[in-house]
């Protein structure tokens, strides 16, 4: 799995901390503030597929919450 820091972002007047990581067809997004560990549940995780014609956007646990690993981003369930 190739997996890339990009540095940050300001959301809701809040820096947020950026990975990017891909596997396969897949690129995985996350962001979490600033300072926050990789394996704490902290972080709000897409998925964008691209198995099929075009993309998708699916979120970890179906949900735009700050509540993930992303040590563990592989192995969750999205929607």
């Amino acid at each position: 799995m190739k997996e890339r820091i990009v540095g940050e972002v300001t959301t809701r007047n809040k820096p947020h901390a950026v990975r990017i990581a891909e596997s396969g067809s897949y690129t995985y997004v996350g962001y979490a503030t600033v300072g926050s560990s990789e394996s704490a549940e902290v972080w709000q995780i897409r998925r964008i597929n691209n198995t099929g014609s075009g993309f998708t956007i699916e979120w970890a646990d179906g949900d735009t919450n700050f509540d993930n690993n992303w040590s563990q981003r592989g192995s969750l369930s999205y929607s």
